[in-house]
């Protein structure tokens, strides 16, 4: 059930994003333990004047060479422990530096943790799926 949202300013390669995506597909299995094909990420992409830190666009971030740090939504059915979450967010912001190179500092990484009765797959709950 592990959705993410990664919303990452523009410029990076296809490459890139495929990698970023893949790694981060590992991330999520080999953290949690969650099945692969249960693992969806989308991959909003932004552009810099869309994005405003501490007051300041990214556009004048851009001319001193700062990278916008992705921010990371993880959406996942309850009950992960907290050993989990933390090797999840671990392996996710080692996966955004290794494949485009963003040190931790600007990573954010959230989650959001979902009643089985408040996720829906396959047009039921996942309570009622046993999940």
């Amino acid at each position: 059930m592990p959705n993410l949202n990664v919303y990452l300013v523009e410029g990076y390669s296809a490459e890139q994003k495929a990698a970023l995506l893949r790694r981060m597909t590992d991330a999520v299995v080999d953290s949690i333990a969650a099945p692969r094909p249960s693992v969806r990420i989308f991959l909003f992409e932004l552009p810099r004047a869309h994005i405003c830190v501490g007051g300041e666009m990214l556009t004048a971030d851009a001319q001193r060479g700062q990278p916008g740090g992705p921010t990371v939504h993880v959406f996942l059915i309850a009950g992960r422990t907290d050993a989990q979450k933390e090797a999840l967010i671990g392996s996710l912001t080692r996966a955004i530096d290794d494949t485009l190179a963003i040190p931790a500092d600007p990573v954010r990484v959230m989650i959001f943790d979902v009643a089985n009765t408040d996720f829906g797959m396959k047009g039921v709950t996942a309570k009622s799926l046993g999940r």
